[in-house]
């Protein structure tokens, strides 16, 4: 068995440590950061339809063309010509599965993917589309239980899985809680929110600047400043650039973390992926009660939570005791380690043999 790993998450603005074009964050959660941990012939890259075999294959970050995959795995496909190859690539006997990982019928006007996925605005690439692909798919996998359920009662997709998302833990730096001033940060890209951050503008501004500052990483000239996004000035806020996914482990120098999302259905499909890559890194984290996050706190009992500026503001001086941090962080980490990748690729290597 071959499979051809497809995914559209591609990076415009970073390239990977070889140079070579760079995953985004989804692409890499839920597909590249599995590769070496696989021990079933694979190929990674972008889509390829080939005509004359009436077949899909997948064109590597090297330019090769892969077209002997038994299955292809696509992720955020959607333009018109697939479903018509979906089904004579099918014909064929081709195994196709399909990885959602974003509810894009929930999107808020504020995320740059709205109006671009509009099957009114784009013919050629929109959500109808991916809802044949997905309906069509012998398989769907998804990351949450939300879009289990949403997937089946809104989409009519019937046959569906859940592989939850993990982390390298190697690939984390572990932070050393000190004494002195508390860094809070966030990991994440402000051109791709739909106003999460807004809650925080009634927090960050008012808490002692003797006692936090703020950390962002992910920073991008093109996307709107992270200080403007919380309210604060642009002095108290250190940042560092977008990086390859598979790098952000090493980047993340602060102590604590925030996760907070507006409470609308694309992010009630939103997985656990940030609270646990701080938790991966050692740093304790302060979230939105998002259904996810609240499952992520249920399944493992870690987390705090907060629904108004107060509960960020106890939470944030709570954890100025870098004794509570570096306690807090020890046990979170111990009780997340089955979310390894390692784990994670045990998990989908199982499920790409129960299709063949």
């Amino acid at each position: 068995m071959k499979v051809g790993f497809a995914t559209a998450d591609w990076s415009q603005t970073v390239l990977d440590n070889n140079g070579k074009p760079c995953m985004g964050g989804s692409g890499w959660i839920r597909i590249g950061q599995y590769s070496k941990f696989l021990e079933i012939d694979h190929a990674i890259g972008t889509l390829v339809y080939s005509k004359s075999a009436e077949i899909f294959g997948v064109t590597d970050t090297s330019g090769e063309h892969h077209l002997d995959c038994d299955v292809i795995y696509m992720q955020r496909w959607m333009l018109r010509d697939i479903p018509e190859n979906m089904r004579k690539a099918k014909a064929q006997g081709q195994i196709i599965i399909n990885d959602l990982d974003d509810w894009y019928w929930g999107l808020s006007h504020r995320h740059r993917a709205k109006n671009v996925l509009d099957p009114k605005l784009n013919k050629e690439e929109n959500t109808t589309i991916y809802r044949s692909v997905l309906c069509n798919s012998d398989l769907v996998v998804v990351s949450t239980p939300f879009l289990t359920n949403a997937a089946r009662t809104n989409l009519g997709v019937r046959k569906i899985t859940m592989l939850e998302n993990c982390v390298d833990f190697d690939a984390y730096s572990l932070r050393k809680h000190k004494d002195g001033p508390t860094v809070i940060g966030w990991h994440g890209s402000t051109a791709h929110r739909s106003g999460d951050l807004d809650c925080l503008r009634d927090v960050f501004p008012f808490l002692d600047p003797e006692k936090f500052s703020f950390h962002h990483t992910g920073h991008w000239a093109g996307g709107p400043a992270f200080w403007d996004e919380v309210g604060v000035e642009q002095d108290r806020v250190q940042v560092y650039p977008l990086v390859p996914p598979e790098n952000v482990g090493l980047v993340l120098p602060f102590d604590i973390g925030v996760t907070p999302l507006t409470n609308i259905p694309f992010n009630h499909a939103k997985s656990w992926i940030k609270p646990l890559e701080y938790v991966a890194a050692g740093i304790p984290f302060v979230a939105s009660k998002a259904p996810e996050y609240k499952r992520f706190q249920k399944r493992y009992g870690l987390g705090r939570f907060a629904s108004k500026g107060a509960d960020w503001k106890k939470h944030f001086y709570s954890l100025s005791n870098p004794e509570v941090r570096q306690s807090e962080a020890l046990a979170n980490w111990e009780a997340v380690q089955s979310l390894d990748v390692r784990q994670g690729a045990l998990r989908l290597t199982k499920l790409l043999e129960s299709v063949t």
